[in-house]
């Protein structure tokens, strides 16, 4: 408990730091750019390169109140959450609004799509910088060191433009899929039944891959993530898409998104559909409630005793 409390004071001072930090980033930023004017105005053949302090760190400041104003929108989601638990401690599923409704949109690609432009802006800025540096100074312009810095983070950055601009498309051609759980939540021992309903945009008739998986991810600095559990059938595509997953009891629950949880590694279900389509792919993920309920059945495992019954998918298509 106490170890809980110091994770939300944590988070709850994040957004304060972030914002200081943008502050002192913004003041840098201006005093580095009135000494990179008296430079430009006092010395004969001063050029661009006097101002590129300024324009690193002033897009570190942006970069630190966007992560401010995103920590603090999440504090908030904190709070409205942490509200419904103390209303409901015996039900979490209902602690998030659309796990409670039943009714959940799928990923927010187009702020995944943001957020990657935003990273590959800065990379190629950066990249830009030290290139229009170097024409400008004839011993970088020898270095190989900076020739292949160059070249290495030139190719890597043109590959997050194209990720960018590949997401971009596949978001302004895709509306919002939904996927409208039978009943709240997905049960371990039990069934997660529902129905997708899929964008206009995705033409019926096209073989699809739908799955489920339960995913531990790090809370700490390693980034590890890896799927303890997952189930996957062939469907065909339908304006409404009728699923059903048989889930072993022996899996761990839902974390609840944006809050603190139960231990180093965060537990997520997410429910996906991937169709090849000509142009670009179609691709949507559902992150989906499962607990243990009155109604799970314990005998029914991840062992071989289980083997007999594997999860599946409800192959029909077309209006439930």
């Amino acid at each position: 408990m106490r170890d809980h409390r110091r994770s939300e004071h944590g988070h709850g001072a994040m957004p304060f730091i972030l914002a200081i930090l943008a502050v002192l980033a913004g003041v840098l930023t201006w005093m580095f750019a009135s000494a990179g004017v008296a430079r430009y105005r006092s010395q004969p053949g001063s050029g661009w390169t006097e101002f590129l302090p300024a324009i690193v760190v002033g897009v570190v400041a942006v970069l630190l109140a966007a992560l401010a104003i995103v920590a603090a929108r999440v504090n908030r989601q904190r709070a409205e959450i942490a509200a419904r638990i103390a209303q409901s401690p015996d039900r979490p599923w209902r602690h998030v609004p659309q796990w409670a409704h039943g009714r959940i949109q799928d990923a927010p690609a187009k702020q995944a799509a943001a957020a990657l432009g935003v990273f590959a802006s800065v990379w190629m800025a950066v990249v830009i910088g030290v290139a229009l540096l170097a024409k400008e100074r004839d011993d970088l312009r020898s270095d190989p060191t900076v020739l292949v810095f160059l070249g290495l983070f030139g190719l890597v950055g043109l590959g997050l433009v194209a990720g960018t601009i590949y997401m971009t498309i596949a978001v302004r051609k895709f509306g919002p899929a939904t996927l409208e759980m039978s009943s709240v939540p997905g049960v371990l021992g039990g069934w997660l039944r529902g129905n997708i309903l899929l964008p206009e945009e995705v033409p019926g008739g096209c073989e699809a891959r739908v799955r489920l998986a339960c995913r531990r991810d790090s809370t700490g600095s390693s980034r590890l993530s890896y799927d303890v559990w997952k189930e996957e059938a062939t469907v065909m595509t339908g304006a409404s898409l009728p699923v059903a997953f048989r889930i072993p009891f022996d899996l761990p629950e839902s974390d609840l998104p944006d809050m603190p949880s139960a231990g180093t590694m965060r537990v997520s279900w997410l429910l996906s559909i991937a169709a090849s389509l000509p142009g670009v792919d179609y691709a949507a993920v559902f992150s989906v409630p499962v607990f243990a309920t009155e109604t799970s059945d314990r005998t029914f495992v991840t062992d071989g005793s289980c083997s007999d019954s594997p999860p599946q998918a409800d192959t029909r298509h077309g209006p439930g």
